[in-house]
């Protein structure tokens, strides 16, 4: 039985015991790609219901976009594995392209309206989809 509680290091080495501190750190950054998911589908389908862009939406899709290429880019840093073109990879690149593209496109929308809202209003779903490929794709590697 311990009198005292133990210091701060020993407690996290008590954690740690038995896992892999790369182990820890990804399972804290794939939180980004779920807060990129709820941002990003908080944008589009509050969008598609209200057939409006408010500046609102787009800066909810923009800290989906910065949550989901800090994940992504964390997750390159750290990897220790060389990358292999699968449909994760894939997807998953062109899915960040696609979603910086459209919120350019969403922040072209705001500002100029008309045609660039049309476009939007056009793709946005057909980008969450490609995203969401994306994601699920990572599932079973995560």
């Amino acid at each position: 039985m311990l009198l005292f509680p133990p210091r701060a290091n020993e407690s996290i080495e008590f954690f740690l015991q038995g896992h892999r501190r790369e182990t820890i750190i990804v399972r804290t950054l794939e939180w980004l790609f779920v807060a990129a998911l709820v941002f990003y589908s908080t944008a589009i389908w509050s969008h598609k219901i209200t057939g409006k862009l408010h500046p609102w939406i787009v800066w909810v899709f923009g800290i989906g976009l910065a949550a989901d290429t800090c994940g992504t880019l964390f997750l390159c840093v750290i990897s220790t594995v060389r990358w292999t073109v699968t449909l994760h990879t894939f997807s998953g690149i062109l899915s960040i392209v696609i979603m910086a593209v459209h919120f350019i496109w969403a922040l072209l929308a705001i500002q100029v309206g008309g045609r660039f809202e049309d476009h939007f209003k056009k793709f946005s779903v057909h980008a969450w989809i490609i995203w969401l490929v994306a994601f699920l794709s990572g599932i079973p590697i995560g």
